[in-house]
């Protein structure tokens, strides 16, 4: 089995403006700023397929820049913090103005203040949002790099082998295998697989075609075997995140089982393309689908989840006892129906969230917000607990929002 080189690299950064640095760099920039810039507008954009798709996140931006310019009128901001976060929002309305300018991820996060605009291109967004804080918002780039996003991928058919460290970033492709020595995969033919029948009266197929492909199967066992390891090399020696395998038609997975247990957990999901014409490029779109697609795939469970839990005590369902969950830290996973929007207040001494201003003791002035459920993500990042946001069916089985707890209390 040889090693060869790899064939091309392609580790540019995706479009969009400062996006060298990936996640865990731009965590830690927009942590070391802390409140030095003063009022920051955070907003996380999902651009699936969907949301590209004549420009349709544009109108749903706007919209959100609108419902945020209002917010500053109703929250008593000075006259210079409001023109100041004016011209932020503005600014966060410009990067998005044009789309050839945008990463080609499945979301960004773009962080605006005085001296300061930096575009993250992230895997996907949990859920379309803008916040104005002292701060920059950045739960869920925590989240994203305590989950990681560097995968290998790893594209296979029965005499080579290519291998890719995909990031936000790029991809890079890696030394490959080939077999040089593998037998053609051609037709038997010829009277080496026939056997003359006793007596020289006649011939009948014999063990030569037999011995044909069962050395053909052979082969491609020791090379998938060897690829495996070198997998396994590759996963010890590299923090990678995940793993993703591919190949051609049905033998897509052929890999799978040549996998140890350990090795098959941290599988994201196959790809079915031509190992030896696939490009740097469409390996990493695929793969950073594969993990979008996980993301969508745990909140479906976690939606099960919920319904399996609502009437044994560790789960809530409606906004008013989830915050309430929530200010106690008592949430495991905080599930959103990505559609809804429901404006309520925070309160200035405790923090809480709540749908209205009534019912406070001591926990200072309600200040109004428009939409709490955006806000309630963030709380819930921030105590690390599980965001699933849902679409659909999915959507129709809570009322827009709902918990999972981690324990029960007594009131």
């Amino acid at each position: 089995m040889a090693r060869t080189a790899s064939r091309s690299s392609s580790s540019k950064p995706a479009a969009g403006r400062r996006a060298s640095g990936g996640v865990g760099g731009a965590l830690a920039e927009l942590l070391a700023l802390g409140g030095s810039r003063g009022w920051v507008v955070s907003c996380y954009q999902k651009l699936e397929p969907g949301d590209r798709a004549g420009d349709k996140y544009r109108i749903k931006l706007k919209n959100r820049l609108r419902r945020a310019a209002e917010r500053l009128d109703i929250l008593g901001f000075s006259h210079d913090d409001r023109e100041a976060l004016r011209r932020q929002l503005d600014r966060v309305e410009a990067f998005f103005a044009d789309s050839s300018g945008l990463p080609g991820t499945r979301g960004v996060a773009v962080f605006a203040a005085a001296g300061l605009f930096r575009a993250v291109p992230l895997p996907y967004v949990l859920k379309s949002r803008v916040v104005m804080d002292r701060t920059p918002v950045v739960g869920e780039l925590v989240a994203l790099v305590e989950a990681g996003t560097r995968l290998l991928a790893v594209v296979a058919d029965r005499r080579s082998a290519r291998f890719f460290d995909v990031g936000l970033e790029g991809v890079s492709e890696l030394d490959g295998l080939v077999a040089p020595d593998a037998t053609r995969p051609a037709r038997f033919h010829g009277e080496r697989g026939m056997t003359r029948v006793s007596g020289g009266r006649g011939v009948t197929p014999g063990v030569g075609e037999y011995r044909f492909h069962n050395r053909i199967r052979e082969e491609r066992h020791r090379h998938l075997a060897l690829v495996a390891d070198t997998v396994a090399g590759h996963l010890r020696s590299r923090p990678y995140d995940g793993l993703v395998i591919g190949g051609a038609g049905v033998d897509a997975d052929a890999l799978l089982p040549h996998l140890t247990p350990q090795l098959q957990e941290q599988v994201l999901g196959v790809l079915h393309l031509a190992p030896r014409k696939v490009s740097g490029a469409e390996i990493r779109d695929q793969a950073l689908e594969l993990l979008a697609g996980a993301a969508e795939q745990a909140s479906a469970e976690a939606v099960r989840e919920l319904g399996a839990l609502r009437d044994g005590g560790l789960a809530t369902d409606a906004v008013e006892p989830t915050l309430l969950a929530l200010s106690r830290g008592q949430v495991r996973t905080l599930i959103v129906d990505a559609d809804a929007v429901v404006p309520g207040y925070r309160f200035s001494v405790s923090g809480r969230l709540a749908e209205t201003a009534a019912g406070a003791r001591g926990e200072g002035e309600a200040l109004p917000l428009a939409d709490l459920l955006d806000e309630a993500i963030e709380d819930a990042l921030r105590q690390r607990a599980r965001v699933a946001v849902v679409r659909g069916a999915d959507a129709s089985r809570f009322d827009r929002l709902a918990a999972i707890l981690r324990f029960r209390t007594t009131r």
